[in-house]
């Protein structure tokens, strides 16, 4: 009974051991800890015995393990969900929880992030918060823009929300709200999308528009440097404007292009267009733009500039054909 027990207890520290990652480095070191993610080439792990996480140029790393789900993106396009084993130098496995293996080489790796098996740790999320305040004319401007996403094995779901609400004397208020809420259900190379998204904007007249959608694409550039990837849909448009008189809903055709490039230092640019043109309106034809450049900083601050713009050829108030938002500032990133 004693030598039992004095067993187990020789046995924890092995166990707990056997349940950290590894990462072997191409000068021959070796790291023990967790294996956080695998994004633009930048490896996030973190030991027991540092206070912040290690930032790891992939291109240094020539193995490593993880006892983890993770879901795995590789540059053809596909996607694996499993544990990591070490193959070989420059070459893993990914083993399915049905006991499929998928051996990959180390270049062919875009992208990996751990899959939590506890629900709120499938959260991340940012925010951006700035205030500007200037004596000509009392003029008071406040943006908020925040963002919500939650990662499983085939799903992912992210809820973003844009504000802005500008005073001066004798100017009517400006006010702008966007929110949205996505989810992307990946099946082989392929999506299929589900969105919602809502916009209030005093520029363009609307006092509602809300805008279901659903729509598939796929990715067509995935290297360790650019993503780019395009889709289509449908989209149902409700519109509440300011003049009653103009409410209206159609049905749109949805055509989305996304782009991005990383692995630039700590420089990232991030882009996406999505035109509606519509199938119930003739010559109607509306863009949503969105403009990412961001520069990370240490302690998961950055620097980043937003620019988002609405374009409608037919608007409620003649004249006002776009409605756009530029704004700079400094933010914080909530990770795990």
């Amino acid at each position: 009974m004693r030598f039992t027990f004095g067993l187990l207890l020789m046995l924890i520290p092995f166990v707990v051991f056997t349940q950290n990652d590894s990462i072997w480095l191409k000068n021959n070191d070796v790291l023990v800890g967790e294996l956080k993610t695998l994004a633009k080439s930048v490896v996030t792990f973190k030991t027991s015995y540092s206070d912040k996480d290690f930032k790891i140029d992939f291109n240094e790393v020539s193995s490593f393990t993880t006892q983890r789900l993770c879901v795995v993106n590789l540059t053809d396009g596909s996607r694996y969900t499993g544990r990591i084993k070490k193959k070989s130098t420059e070459v893993i496995q990914i083993v399915a929880n049905n006991g499929d293996i998928h051996e990959v080489p180390l270049v062919e790796i875009i992208y990996l992030e751990e899959i939590s098996q506890r629900f709120w740790k499938r959260f991340t999320g940012a925010l951006d918060i700035a205030f500007n305040l200037s004596k000509t004319n009392n003029n008071k401007q406040f943006t908020f823009t925040g963002n919500l996403k939650y990662t499983s094995d085939r799903w992912n779901f992210k809820t973003a929300y844009n504000v802005l609400y500008s005073d001066q004397d004798n100017v009517d208020r400006i006010e702008r709200r966007e929110a949205s809420l996505s989810g992307l259900r990946y099946i082989n190379k392929w999506f299929v999308s589900m969105d919602i998204a809502y916009l209030n904007s005093t520029e363009l007249g609307i006092r509602n528009r809300i805008n279901p959608g659903i729509g598939f694409g796929r990715a067509l550039i995935t290297t360790s440097k650019l993503y780019w990837l395009a889709g289509s849909g449908l989209n149902y448009n409700i519109e509440e404007y300011y003049d009653e008189t103009l409410n209206k809903k159609s049905t749109e055709l949805q055509l989305l292009t996304q782009f991005e490039i990383y692995n630039f230092e700590d420089f990232s640019l991030f882009t996406k267009a999505i035109g509606y043109p519509s199938l119930s309106e003739r010559g109607r034809f509306r863009l949503d733009y969105n403009l990412v450049l961001k520069y990370d900083l240490p302690y998961d601050i950055y620097i980043k500039a937003d620019f988002i713009l609405n374009y409608d050829n037919q608007p409620a108030i003649e004249g006002n054909y776009t409605d756009y938002v530029f704004s700079t500032g400094i933010g914080w990133e909530l990770k795990d």
